[in-house]
Order: C-alpha cells, then sequence, then structure tokens
C-alpha cells in the first residue's frame, strides 16, 4: 500500500515516531523532512510490524500508524488566528467565572451563551486555558452543567505523569523490625 504522509506532521512530529516506534532509520535527526518522508514510507512498506502503543498515540498495529501518518496532524489542527481567538473566548469566560458568575459583568449576556460557547471550546483541551477555563466553569454553584475538557491521549499521560511528580508527600507503609525492650516498675 503506498501512502503520503500528510504535510500538517512536522519533521519534528516525524522523528519522533520513529523513535517511539523504534522504525530502522539512522540517523534520523540529519534529515531533512522530504526525506525523511521517504525513508518513512520505504521502512513502513519493509516493516510488517510495529510495538504497540498505548502511551502516547493509543496505535496497536502499522495499519494504525499508517492512517495516524495519512490524517492530519491533530495538534496542527488549528491556525494560529483559531488558536487566539479560542484563547480571547477562554479569558472572557475565564472573567465571567472570577467575577463571581454574574452575567452582568460579563462580556455575554446569558448564561446559555456562556455554555454554548464553553462547549464549543472545549473540543480544545489540548490547551491548558481551555481546560483551566472548564475547571473554573465547573465550580459555578448556580448551573448544574458540567464541561469537560477534550485532551489527546498524549496530554492527559503527560498530565497525569506532572501530578505525580508535583507531589510532595508520598503514602507508605514503612516496616521496621527491631527490638523493643518493655520495662515495668
Amino acid at each position: 500500500m503506498f501512502f503520503t504522509p500528510h504535510k500538517s506532521h512536522s519533521r519534528k512530529d516525524l522523528i519522533e515516531l520513529i523513535k517511539l516506534f523504534k522504525l530502522d532509520i539512522e540517523d534520523v535527526e540529519d534529515y531533512n523532512k522530504k526525506y525523511l518522508i521517504e525513508k518513512l514510507m520505504l521502512c513502513l512498506t519493509q516493516t510488517t510490524s510495529i510495538i504497540p502503543d498505548n502511551y502516547y498515540y493509543g496505535i496497536q498495529n502499522l495499519n494504525d500508524l499508517k492512517e495516524h501518518l495519512i490524517k492530519p496532524n491533530q495538534k496542527k489542527t488549528l491556525s494560529i488566528k483559531d488558536r487566539n481567538d479560542i484563547i480571547k473566548s477562554t479569558k472572557l469566560i475565564i472573567q465571567y467565572c472570577k467575577g463571581g458568575y454574574n452575567e452582568e459583568l460579563s462580556f455575554y449576556n446569558t448564561t446559555d451563551e456562556i455554555y454554548e460557547e464553553a462547549r464549543r471550546i472545549s473540543q480544545f483541551g489540548d490547551i491548558p486555558s481551555v481546560r483551566r477555563m472548564c475547571s473554573l466553569l465547573n465550580q459555578n454553584p448556580k448551573s448544574k452543567e458540567m464541561v469537560y475538557p477534550v485532551m489527546s491521549l498524549k496530554t492527559q499521560n503527560d498530565l497525569k505523569v506532572k501530578s505525580i511528580t508535583s507531589q510532595k508527600y508520598f503514602n507508605s507503609l514503612i516496616i521496621k523490625k527491631k527490638r523493643i525492650f518493655i520495662q515495668f516498675d
């Protein structure tokens, strides 16, 4: 099967995939994107199986990897203008949350308008300000509606690792065996 990776995948993304799946391409850092794509296509046509990845991309086999490469890169679906518009909207909703969940102090006219915009924006959960907006909006005592950010598997796992490494205290049980002398008077 002949395929061409979508042009939204950057050279850095391709190198990350090659290293993650341990594909047999030497000196990947030395190639430009065009030559790297040629090497990758040749390698994938000669390869029969890959190591499954449950951590970053959820790719289980060679066909899933090819399908991932053919589709546009999920991280790069937004243009800079679209991303800035989303961040601007999240700031307006965060202002509403910090203002005591009062519509009169916010940019929006009604609560329904705010939640409608939040549901639209929540699809871009890989952006940190979107996750913060959802968290603050879910603390609204006046509304029972919850808005959850949609995140990629890689972002979810990165956040788990970040929360584990930022813990200051770990709960653990330490058992020490030593002699104890008790004396009664």
